[in-house]
């Protein structure tokens, strides 16, 4: 029987005259439509009635708030200048005394670059032996590594009654093809088929290759040390420079300092001239396009903040291009500090869905290229920055409504899900401003379709592209617990830039299944053994093991460590013997034993080495979350995942990524 295809045919209002139709056969392509129309009326109908030429004249304002912020800069700088020049006098009896805490800065300053290239020198010498341990190792590890290929093909020869028909044709194959001996020599180990001298040996190259892991960690920490050591060098250096930079233009003012910083002033007042003459070119350019826009339209210039009833007596495309001009002349440049935007609404209750939030393309099929604030129903929208109204949407019965406003610096604010909107277009709103009011609870005027209940959908854009709102907002007004580990460093230089004081998280450490997760440590060897002395049960805090077993499958080891916390919670929640990573249990019931901490975790090693896992080199391959239809590890969408990365970013001391490799080579 053939099947029926049914087409969505959802009219959306985009303007208050033109219903645009959209075909649809997903909801995902009906949203990326929707989002490629509602960009192009909000960019083209800002000035729609305008041709291509005509719209110069946004351009132009644009140089000339340029130039106005770089003159009111230069001027400022001068006028403090004049200031400095009427006190210098006053200043000149106390430049001697300068002088003598100079030379005892310069002192201490000498002193501690001395120091600084001594710890310099030490930590090459560190380097320098870590590296001649590293090249001992290596050599070792293929001296054993010959004996061991030796050893397997005298029991190959010897046909010992141990080994299986099977065992020997593992070995064949293996010495046949020239691949690593590392996965047989495990088998064998577990399996207790060699003898004790084989076992020794074994040992000896496992314990060879755990003391490379550990060097290497240890050289990277101490290369590390040396970079910072250089970069303190660096700025003690720039710091000793400076003072006797200073040193000496005290020197130089106390001889003519009246005339240097008359010097000052006059370079700045030159400057100014400069950028006063650009500005004044710009604005007779602006002048004379003006002009030629009204005449060309049959209309007259209007000031609209003192002639409101010539103002009311323009047709609409008059009071439009007059309204453009006017709001264009006040918006005035970003300010230079972060967060150029206030929050639209009070967002204490938080965000319900991120920017490119993964729940909300799972759900949709589509990028969510915006926040949504959680709000109740019909609370106040205040202009987040000085702006003027771009595009309307209007509030009709239960379609989606939503506005634009246009700020300076080519930001482009959006509001969503709307059930009033306060404004009406080209109206020029202050910072603070009532523009409207939130909606989103299904059914209700101007929800939309698609919208899951009160919240302000809120959009940026800059230079008409989509960006994350929360780069250009305060986050410190969010719970720093509920933000997304990604946003978490701004969070914390946005508090103290609001409340002058570092962010001290007091939350008490919890276990892993608490909302806190806390690793201690100065670098990574010391947080994995913090990790499992923490949270590890029995063996399982056993750290030679875990990084003997990792190391020997090429994984890295800290990796290991968090699916052992991620799965079991490193011991404290076996479904079977030992078996740390749950290899084989499954939602059957199916469940595998093992006799000890070892072989469980080399049992890990050989899984994400399989013919199944072991083409996968990142994270993010190894569960839904990144994999919708190849073999996995885990079968969680989310959780697994979030677990294992942000384990291993409090660990490392750093962001890992979803893509973050997590094989390794130790050679």
């Amino acid at each position: 029987m053939k099947k029926s295809r049914y087409i969505i045919l959802l009219p959306l209002f985009i303007s208050l005259t033109i219903p645009v139709v959209f075909a649809l056969t997903s909801k995902g392509q009906m949203l990326e439509n929707f989002k490629r129309q509602e960009k192009e009326m909000i960019f083209e109908s800002q000035t729609i009635f305008l041709d291509e030429g005509d719209r110069n004249i946004l351009k132009t304002y644009n140089k000339l708030n340029v130039y106005s912020s770089i003159g009111d800069k230069i001027q400022s700088k001068r006028e403090y200048l004049e200031v400095q020049n009427e006190k210098i006098n006053s200043r000149v009896n106390s430049l001697e005394s300068s002088i003598i805490q100079f030379d005892k800065d310069i002192e201490e300053l000498v002193i501690e670059v001395n120091k600084i290239n001594e710890q310099v020198v030490s930590t090459k010498d560190e380097i320098d032996t870590n590296k001649k341990t590293i090249d001992i190792l290596q050599s070792r590890i293929e001296e054993s590594t010959v004996i061991l290929l030796e050893y397997i093909v005298y029991l190959y020869k010897k046909g010992d009654y141990v080994t299986t028909d099977n065992d020997i044709d593992n070995i064949k194959s293996i010495l046949l093809s020239g691949e690593k001996i590392d996965e047989l020599v495990n088998d064998l180990y577990f399996k207790s088929i060699i003898q004790l001298t084989g076992q020794q040996l074994i040992e000896k190259h496992r314990d060879f290759v755990s003391r490379l892991y550990v060097k290497k960690l240890e050289l990277q920490e101490s290369e590390n040390q040396l970079k910072t050591l250089r970069k303190q060098g660096i700025l003690e250096r720039n710091i000793l420079d400076d003072k006797r930079s200073s040193k000496q233009r005290i020197l130089e003012i106390t001889k003519g300092q009246e005339e240097l910083y008359q010097k000052y002033i006059s370079e700045q007042l030159e400057l100014e001239r400069d950028i006063k003459v650009k500005e004044l070119k710009e604005q007779i350019k602006l002048n004379n396009t003006k002009k030629k826009l009204l005449e060309k339209y049959n209309c007259e210039f209007v000031d609209i903040q003192v002639q409101q009833t010539e103002f009311s007596a323009l047709d609409e495309q008059c009071a439009n291009i007059n309204k453009i001009i006017f709001a264009e002349s006040r918006l005035s440049g970003i300010p230079l500090e972060n967060n150029p935007l206030d929050w639209p609404v009070n967002p204490s209750l938080g965000i319900s869905s991120y920017f490119n939030d993964t729940g909300y393309q799972r759900l949709f099929g589509t990028d969510h290229d915006a926040i949504d604030i959680m709000i109740p129903m019909r609370t106040e929208i205040r202009a987040p920055m000085d702006g003027y109204v771009v595009f309307i949407q209007p509030v009709v019965n239960t379609g989606y409504a939503y506005f634009a406003v246009k700020h300076s610096d080519g930001l482009v604010s959006l509001y969503g899900h709307v059930n009033q909107i306060d404004v009406k277009l080209y109206d020029f709103v202050k910072k603070g401003d009532v523009i409207g009011l939130t909606g989103g609870e299904y059914g209700t005027n101007g929800a939309g379709l698609l919208s899951t209940g009160p919240h302000l959908h809120f959009v940026v854009y800059d230079e008409e592209e989509y960006n994350d709102p929360l780069n250009y907002l305060n986050l410190s007004y969010l719970s720093y617990k509920s933000l997304p580990s990604k946003y978490q460093f701004k969070y914390k230089s946005d508090f103290k830039s609001r409340k002058g004081f570092e962010y001290a998280d007091t939350s008490k450490k919890q276990s892993t299944s608490g909302s806190t997760f806390v690793i201690e440590g100065e670098n990574e060897l010391e947080r994995q053994k913090y990790l499992l002395g923490t949270y590890a049960v029995g063996d399982f805090r056993n750290w030679d093991i875990w990084v003997e077993e990792s190391i020997a499958g090429g994984i890295d080891p800290t990796f290991m460590m968090c699916v052992g916390l991620a799965e079991t919670s490193l011991g404290k929640y076996l479904k079977s013997a030992y078996n740390i990573g749950n290899v084989g249990n499954n939602d059957r019931g199916d469940t595998k034993d093992f006799p000890n901490a070892r072989s469980a975790i080399a049992a890990m090693t050989s899984t994400f080495n399989n013919k199944y896992l072991g083409k996968y080199n990142t994270i993010n391959q190894l569960s839904r979350y990144g994999n919708k239809t190849g073999a996995i590890y885990a079968s969680s969408d989310f959780n697994w995942h979030n677990n294992i990365t942000k384990c291993m970013s409090h660990v490392k001391g750093e962001y890992i990524p979803d893509d973050y490799n997590y094989r390794i080579s130790i050679k």
